[in-house]
């Protein structure tokens, strides 16, 4: 159920008929939405806070005035207790400015306490009787009549000042109550707040992922199919089509994928059948040509022969011009047809072990009189530990061949060597010359067919061009690999790398890419 709703969001997403920058937009500004909700819900949970403490502090305040105005009244009867036993002006005076501090102390009272009204009322009623009492007893006493001033204040101040101090200690007990509740009422309010804040922040969060996660996906998606597609394309798989479901940009792109894949599917099916017409075309040329000049070329090694000798000079010249170029024209078919013997598709590996020695001394002695023609050195170094080779003889045999023959051709002087060893459980095989070299710009391209170099060099070297072509798919189809280094009038070294063990089965054909 989740796993749907999640593939589902991104789907609804897509199928939006709106632009990528349109959604993109839409998704930031939905997360600055959450944001700014976030923040909107914070700032009232911290107004409510601050209203909070400003009750507490107004308590505070309250409860502070109610008992201050609590000593007061005490000190008042204090203060008028010591004028009676020690009459004179100063004291005397010292209990009127109390009265007066008494006054500003009930203001103050009226104003921190607002809410309580009627209690008030009470008790400005009840303070002005006290002063008025305690004015009347400070006058009596300044008139001398102390005896008269303290009946006065046992008779009337006393009991208000009892009474004052009962109404105080009532309005601090419930101001004191109402402060542990508030207390009590501001820590619930702050852990609600608090879950509040953190409930719609995971909310938030939550929501912004799900955003991010439709709308990034609904992206992602699209790109991953089509770059998947597009590396089938680039496999040669022009089957597939890719299915984007979104109304923008992606949407047609994916279109447009797909008409590139049907045009270059169709594209590659005329390449592969005019390809496989030009394999069967070449065969069947090689074959209607191989069989006349391998009649020319025995019928003129007949006639080189002839023990009589019959032919004059100029006959003989002739003659032998005839048969090397014969022979040039059939190592061009034989080359013909192993190429198109490759792009048929299908080729036939015959396992069996191999003695590298044996085909390095064979390839050797067959290249032998040319290459002392040349005045060329071909030697060989073959390490000790190497082993047993088991893998195609003949395929080896016509990289090794090719390869001798490419470093006599280009080499005029100076020597050939032939480097075998084993190297990370391979063959490492090296034919390095002393030849013209190859310029760094044609590395790339000696392996392509009837490429022969720049054209100064193709007049000077006859070739047909296809020598390297044979041996880097040979390399290819045992499963290695070949590197070449060279340097201008120094010469060049291909270096080839084969599985000592070829992991396919004796006699069994594998398929083969195209040159």
């Amino acid at each position: 159920m989740i796993r749907r709703l999640m593939e589902s969001l991104p789907e609804c997403v897509a199928r939006v008929p709106a632009t990528v920058h349109k959604k993109l937009l839409t998704a930031f500004l939905a997360i600055a939405v959450l944001l700014i909700a976030v923040g909107a819900i914070g700032l009232l949970v911290l107004s409510d806070s601050h209203h909070r403490a400003e009750e507490l502090v107004q308590l505070q305040r309250k409860i502070a005035a109610y008992r201050q105005l609590q000593q007061d009244t005490t000190g008042q009867l204090y203060s008028v207790a010591s004028a009676m036993l020690l009459p004179g002006e100063r004291s005397l005076d010292a209990t009127l400015r109390q009265l007066n501090q008494f006054t500003y102390n009930l203001d103050r009272l009226h104003f921190v306490a607002k809410d309580e009204v009627e209690v008030l009322r009470q008790v400005r009623k009840d303070f002005d009787q006290f002063i008025e009492m305690v004015s009347q007893t400070v006058e009596l006493i300044r008139a001398g009549k102390v005896v008269e001033g303290d009946r006065l204040q046992m008779a009337q101040a006393n009991p208000l000042a009892e009474r004052l101090d009962r109404i105080m200690n009532e309005l601090v007990n419930r101001a004191e109550i109402e402060m542990v509740d508030r207390i009590a009422a501001s820590d619930a309010a702050y852990f609600h707040s608090r879950w509040i804040v953190i409930g719609f922040a995971v909310g938030a969060i939550a929501l912004a992922l799900i955003l991010g996660y439709a709308f990034s996906w609904s992206l992602i998606g699209p790109v991953e199919a089509m770059d998947s597609r597009l590396k089938q394309i680039a496999s040669g798989d022009f089957s597939q089509r890719v299915k984007v479901i979104n109304r923008d940009e992606l949407g047609a792109l994916a279109e447009n994928l797909n008409r590139m894949n049907d045009e270059i599917g169709r594209l590659y099916r005329q390449l592969d059948d005019a390809n496989r017409h030009k394999s069967q075309f070449l065969a069947n040329v090689n074959h209607d040509l191989r069989t006349p000049v391998s009649a020319i070329i025995s019928y003129a090694a007949l006639t080189l022969s002839d023990p009589e000798d019959h032919m004059s000079r100029l006959q003989r010249e002739n003659l032998q011009d005839l048969l090397k170029n014969a022979e040039r024209l059939l190592a061009l078919i034989d080359s013909l047809l192993d190429i198109a013997k490759i792009e048929a598709g299908k080729m036939d590996v015959h396992v069996e072990p191999i003695d590298l020695a044996d085909v390095v001394q064979h390839a050797i002695s067959t290249f032998e009189f040319s290459s002392q023609k040349n005045g060329v050195r071909v030697r060989s170094e073959i390490a000790p530990d190497l082993p047993i080779l088991n893998s195609d003889r003949e395929k080896l045999r016509q990289i090794l061949f090719n390869l001798l023959e490419n470093a006599i051709k280009f080499t005029e002087q100076g020597e050939i060597k032939i480097l075998a060893s084993r190297q990370n459980g391979c063959l490492k095989l090296a034919v390095s010359d002393t030849g013209i070299g190859i310029p760094d710009k044609d590395l790339d391209r000696i392996f392509a067919e009837f490429y022969r170099g720049q054209p100064s060099v193709a007049k000077k070297f006859r070739g047909t061009g296809l020598g390297l072509t044979i041996v880097k798919k040979w390399v290819d189809f045992l499963g290695g690999k070949i590197e070449v280094t060279s340097k201008i009038n120094i010469g060049s070294t291909f270096t080839i790398v084969l599985p000592l063990d070829y992991k396919g089965s004796p006699s069994q054909p594998r398929e083969i890419g195209p040159v």
